[in-house]
């Protein structure tokens, strides 16, 4: 934990700078691409690139995860940000699909793909549990959510500490970002067979150091 702590500090101020020099797109495309050269790249790569067929992208953000997907995959891609969709519209390939949706009310009909993928997105969906249902109504029978989330500590001190810091947090990322949310309980709400295939900790300079998880889930 006092790693963690240093690393925040240590990266602070610098990231308050840029916030005062850079929209929120470009802050964001930052951010990630520190993070994707401390191992998140190698990550999301893990995440999609095995997929075909049809697969929902929610959250895609600025289109950081199209570069990943295999020719095989058909994508529809759904954010709800205005800047962010356009930026993602520079990074489009073929068979990537764009729309403006709001997750907690796709705009899909029941059973329309075989896997859902979200990056860094439940933190900050305003009702992620309407959000995992959506997503398992879209999901075909045996269709798979793959994630890449951070989430609160197991440890029970620094869950404390996260739960009380949230607010501040909250205040500062001007994305909607929660430090301290439950995702895999709340998974499991909607998807009982789930597997958390990894637990890490990303160090780039700009994020805190926060718990992450690499998930999967099974529709039954």
């Amino acid at each position: 934990m006092l790693r963690e702590l240093i690393h925040l500090a240590r990266h602070a101020p610098s990231v308050l700078a840029l916030q005062q020099k850079l929209d929120q797109t470009d802050l964001y495309d930052t951010l990630m691409k520190r993070a994707d050269d401390a191992g998140m790249y190698a990550r999301r790569r893990s995440l999609v690139s095995d997929l075909s067929r049809d697969v929902l992208e929610i959250g895609c953000g600025t289109g950081m995860m199209f570069e990943h997907y295999g020719s095989g995959a058909h994508v529809r891609a759904v954010d709800m940000d205005d800047a962010f969709i356009e930026r993602a519209k520079s990074r489009l390939r073929d068979g990537i699909e764009l729309v403006k949706a709001d997750a907690q009310a796709l705009p899909f009909p029941d059973e329309s793909f075989d896997a859902a993928v979200a990056c860094l997105v439940f933190c900050s969906i305003p009702d992620a549990r309407a959000a995992l249902a959506e997503a398992r109504r879209v999901l075909r029978p045996d269709g798979e959510l793959r994630l890449i989330e951070h989430v609160v500590s197991e440890s029970p001190i620094a869950r404390a500490l996260m739960h009380a810091a949230d607010p501040v947090w909250l205040r500062l990322n001007h994305q909607g970002c929660h430090m301290d949310r439950d995702t895999v309980a709340t998974v499991r709400e909607a998807f009982p067979d789930v597997e958390v295939t990894e637990r890490f900790q990303i160090y780039s300079a700009g994020l805190p150091a926060f718990p992450m998880i690499t998930l999967r889930a099974t529709k039954n």
